[in-house]
């Protein structure tokens, strides 16, 4: 709500007033020095709301006020912050954090409060404990960060990952103002390079489960900015963000929204009625319709970002996102006209960046008549101009009924979800992946099962398999007879497995194993329409890859493929090369060579074409052929006349590659590869014997990986048998507890009875078996002591026992050593042993006393009770509690979390606030606490598990070492270890002691510590010597 002081009939009297408060109350330092709290906090109040006229919000600027409140703000904020609040702490910052959002609504207005410094302050208001204080402080940066002067300034600041924590732990409406201020300061390259450093995507994709329109909105729209980097791109699709985006658009989701704004929040904020605020209020159905298209809007625009990546982009196909978003291009008469024109305009724009990719292309043939297909084509490739889109909008709402109901019909014949239309045998046929000379492919599932497979149907009559019935049966057998060998032969990860080859109706049918992914050639296509090319460093991974395929093939299998070419290697995730399509391999004798005509002549060597003798270096021309085409993205032999392409193949004539792009490593590769002479050609060894030093970086990388996997998976292991065996110690545990309550409850039972007569005890003790019956001798007086101090011996000598085993037992499953106690024993197993001494004596004791018991029923003279224990001082040394050293080692822990935070980026405190919220997580218990500070204490060698730390963290390792490092240094030394190693408690602990020092700790701690001499404060932690 906004008042109107300047056009009140008082309104000289309100100038007055708020020139008074402002001049005599908050600039006059005296008066704020010596006013009392609850004083001041009257004048925030007084002001604020005043300040909802804007005049008086310029008055105050004038006056010099807006520099004095945001040094008052930050004073109370550092008091907040470090927990040494004054009264009414809470209260002045809801009231300081509104005024300053007041102010931020007006454009003009912004750098007043830049200039003053209070966006400083307020980004360290976001460790805010209140809600308030909380709310009023993302309300009041999301009103600045509107203005990209003021945005650039807020994210030189350690802004992103308090928000990235929000986002992940805080309550709705937090998170709402968060994903809406986060979507404003990712416009800012550090800001969205930060929310892929601190593992934001994650974060981010777990709120598309949300319900709420406005969030959801908020969200979609950081991913469409964030995925503008390409690893980020493929981090979103690795964490199945395609498949969530596509979720939503598939409309069959209840969500909930709200007519709040900025404005409005802030106010009842400042007024304590934020909590009254229903974030649910029941919209119209046109209000929540529109903001669902808003919604869809942005999942088209992220859609449209994620395409740019081929494999996304395939991925969005196989999701059978092509029918979802073109259900988004027909009109919709029932929402707002705008509002959906906009949203035609986005799909079609995502449409038209997945028709980019070539194997896409007859998809959309079906979808459009010609006339809108034309246009469609005319707009171009990955054009992001979304007005481009508007002609091809308004051409389509044009159309008459039949023309759309037309089209509506086209695009149900393209969902993939709906009932196979055809078998083939038990497969059923599920999408046409793609055709070939010999046939088409076929995605398929078995009528029985669930597995996704690949099928090829090559039709006989094909000329390729002769010229009658007799000469195609011929052909057909030996294929099966061939493919039947490839089946049950090839096992290599770079070649692709078949399953079954039948014959059905004069067609061939071969069933093999899916990839997902694209072939080479559609990479080659795409990277031409983008203007871009392969990195050395991808195509070597990717020739690498094809080298180790064909040396497998033709030195340990003796199978030439005899069709090598681009269409023929899928890239899968992270460019895992495929070798496909065995229709034509075959496989030779020793010393044999083949001599029929088969393959692409495109890729085909010299000797095929002169029809003579060949052999496995055939493939190596066209591994030769195919490197050629991804360094330049052409292939090296082209020509629209078929004898002047056979010329150049036989002379090996083709355009040099460009120079500067590429190593000469490449181009003499290239050059060997495709040697005419077959017996000067090198064969596929020595091919990757050329490229050994390439090959071992490749092989390093590999070996790095693996360790780096196998380490994790270690952990993992000793994590989860490490939690296996505290579960079992605690069942155990707690089972001696049992057993000690139902002892201890039976010994003061029998106890309460031996002292009503010695009648009733001895027929209570005849009952026993370890007692003698009547007639029998009881022993008296000494020997009656004897027999009791044997019994009690027997005891001990079988506790002794246990408690051997125990800690032997116990050694082994914890691995740790006290090194402030006196004793080689641990806490934990001294509490084990006394329980279970208590246990085993307990029964000692019972037999013991309902002895004596017995005997002094029969008049026997009483023994005195049991003398004290006494200690020799000489054996009398000081020890260490355990428990107060793991109390003081998270103390300091502690201490770190709590001090102000920085403005600017602490790599050191960053690692340690996250290792305490490990420590304090859902996932742990009292126990791993207790271990975990144990190890830190004693500076453990062992790795702390990772999954509190970013990718970042690794900068750590080095602090202790690195002499001029500091933690404001963005790059920090080199580091030869990987991040998957982790950081050990020592590090950490050094780490640790780092910060306490810098901070000034011990200064404190020392001070206190000669007031108070009973509690160690100022300890310092030093590393065990090993």
């Amino acid at each position: 709500m906004r008042e109107n002081f300047s056009k009140h009939p008082q309104h000289q009297l309100f100038q007055e007033i708020f020139t008074a408060l402002v001049r005599n109350r908050l600039i006059c330092r005296e008066w704020v020095n010596r006013a009392p709290s609850i004083h001041f906090l009257r004048v925030l109040i007084c002001l604020r709301l005043l300040m909802r006229d804007p005049c008086y919000q310029e008055i105050l600027h004038k006056l010099g006020g807006i520099e004095d409140l945001a040094q008052y703000m930050e004073i109370v904020a550092n008091e907040y912050l470090g927990y040494a609040e004054e009264q009414h702490c809470v209260d002045k910052l809801v009231n300081m954090t509104y005024i300053f959002q007041k102010l931020a609504a007006v454009k003009d207005q912004r750098e007043w409060v830049t200039s003053s410094g209070a966006h400083k302050t307020l980004v360290n208001l976001l460790g805010a404990r209140d809600t308030n204080v909380l709310l009023g402080t993302l309300l009041a940066l999301a009103s600045l960060a509107e203005s990209p002067e003021c945005r650039e300034k807020i994210s030189e600041l350690n802004v992103v990952e308090n928000l990235l924590m929000i986002l992940h732990e805080y309550d709705l409406l937090s998170k709402r103002l968060t994903a809406e201020l986060l979507r404003l300061l990712c416009a800012e390259p550090p800001v969205k390079e930060q929310v892929k450093l601190y593992e934001g995507i994650p974060i981010l994709l777990s709120l598309l489960h949300s319900d709420h329109l406005k969030l959801l909105w908020s969200v979609v729209w950081i991913l469409v900015q964030v995925c503008e980097d390409p690893e980020t791109s493929v981090e979103i699709r690795i964490w199945g963000g395609i498949k969530q985006l596509l979720h939503i658009l598939q409309g069959d989701r209840n969500f909930v929204s709200d007519r709040s704004s900025i404005g409005s929040l802030s106010s009842a904020n400042a007024a304590g009625r934020i909590q009254q605020l229903h974030l649910s209020e029941d919209l119209s159905p046109g209000e929540i319709q529109e903001n669902t298209v808003s919604l869809q809007a942005a999942c088209c625009a992220a859609l449209t970002e994620l395409a740019l990546n081929d494999t996304n982009a395939h991925q969005v196909v196989q999701e059978n996102g092509v029918y979802t978003i073109a259900k988004l291009i027909l009109p919709n008469k029932q929402s707002n006209a705008a509002k959906t024109n906009l949203l035609q305009c986005y799909a079609f724009r995502t449409l038209r960046f997945l028709f980019s990719m070539e194997r896409n292309r007859p998809l959309f043939k079906r979808l459009f008549p010609t006339d809108l297909f034309e246009t469609f084509i005319d707009i171009g490739h990955y054009v992001r101009d979304i007005g481009a889109y508007a002609d091809l909008v308004s051409q389509l709402n044009l159309l008459l009924e039949d023309e759309l109901k037309q089209i509506a019909e086209n695009i149900e014949s393209i969902n993939q979800k709906k009932a196979p239309l055809k078998y083939i045998g038990d497969y059923a046929l599920l999408d046409h992946l793609g055709s070939g000379a010999f046939g088409c492919v076929y995605k398929v599932r078995k009528r029985s099962g669930q597995n996704l497979l690949a099928m090829k149907e090559v039709n006989l009559h094909n000329p390729a398999f002769g010229k009658d019935k007799k000469d195609r049966d011929s052909s057909v057998k030996n294929i099966v007879s061939e493919l039947t060998i490839i089946k049950e032969q090839l096992y290599h990860p770079n070649v692709v497995r078949y399953y079954k080859t039948f014959l059905e109706n004069d067609r061939l049918y071969i069933v093999m194993e899916l990839i997902e992914g694209a072939p080479l050639g559609e990479h080659f296509s795409s990277l031409k329409e983008k203007q871009q090319h392969f990195s050395e460093e991808r195509l070597w991974k990717i020739f690498i890859q094809l080298c180790l395929a064909l040396r497998y093939l033709h030195k340990e299998k003796r199978i030439v493929h005899r069709d090598l070419t681009p269409n023929n290697i899928m890239l899968g995730d992270k460019d895992k090369v495929t070798v496909t399509d065995f229709g034509l391999a075959k496989q030779k004798q020793e010393s044999s060579k083949l001599t029929s005509v088969v393959g692409t002549i495109l890729y085909s060597c010299p000797e095929v074409l002169k029809s003579e003798p060949y052999g496995e270096k055939a493939d190596v021309w066209a591994a030769g052929c195919i490197l050629y085409q991804m360094a330049t993205l052409n292939p090296p032999f082209c020509s629209t006349n078929m004898l002047s392409l056979a010329t150049k193949i036989v002379e090996a004539v083709y355009e040099p590659v460009p120079e500067g792009i590429y190593s000469e490593k490449v181009t003499e590769t290239i050059r060997r590869c495709l040697t005419p002479d077959a017996e000067a050609r090198p064969d596929i060894v020595e091919v990757s014997s050329m490229i050994s030093d390439i090959m071992m970086k490749y092989l390093d990388s590999l070996s790095t990986s693996q360790l780096a996997l196998e380490r994790k998976l270690e952990r993992e292991r000793r994590r989860t048998q490490r939690y296996f065996m505290e579960a079992n110690r605690n069942a155990v545990m707690c089972h001696h507890e049992l057993s000690l309550l139902s002892q201890e409850t039976f010994e003061k039972a029998s106890l309460s009875s031996s002292s009503s007569g010695a009648a009733s005890l001895k027929s209570e003790l005849s009952e026993s078996a370890e007692l003698p019956g009547e007639g029998c001798h009881i022993p008296c007086g000494k020997e009656e002591d004897r027999g009791c101090e044997e019994e009690l011996s027997e005891d001990n000598f079988q506790l002794e026992s246990v408690e051997k085993d125990l800690y032997s037992e116990l050694d082994e499953e914890l691995d740790v050593s006290d090194n402030c106690s006196s004793s080689s024993s641990s806490p934990l197993k001294e509490s084990t042993f006394s329980i279970l001494k208590r246990s085993f004596s307990a029964s000692g004791r019972e037999r013991h006393s309902q002895a004596r018991d017995f005997i002094g029923g029969l008049g026997s003279r009483p023994r005195p009770a049991s003398a004290g224990i006494a200690v020799s001082q000489r054996k009398v040394r000081q020890i260490c509690d355990p428990i107060q050293q793991i109390l003081i080692q998270l103390h300091k822990v502690i201490y770190i979390t709590q001090l102000p935070p920085a403005l600017h980026h602490d790599l050191k405190r960053r690692v340690i606030e996250r290792f305490k919220k490990s420590l304090f997580s859902q996932q742990s218990n009292p126990c791993n606490l207790k271990s975990e500070i144990r190890k830190l204490s004693q500076g453990s060698p062992e790795p702390i598990e990772p999954n509190f730390l970013t990718s970042d963290y690794h900068l750590l390792r080095h602090s202790s070492t690195a002499k001029n490092w500091s933690p404001s240094d963005p790059t920090g030394p080199s580091s030869g270890l990987e991040v998957e190693e982790g950081i050990t408690y020592e590090q950490m602990q050094t780490v640790i002691e780092e910060v306490l020092e810098e901070s000034g700790y011990y200064n404190f701690t020392t001070n206190r510590s000669s007031r108070c001499h009973s509690y160690p404060w100022g300890t310092k932690s030093y590393t065990a010597k090993r």
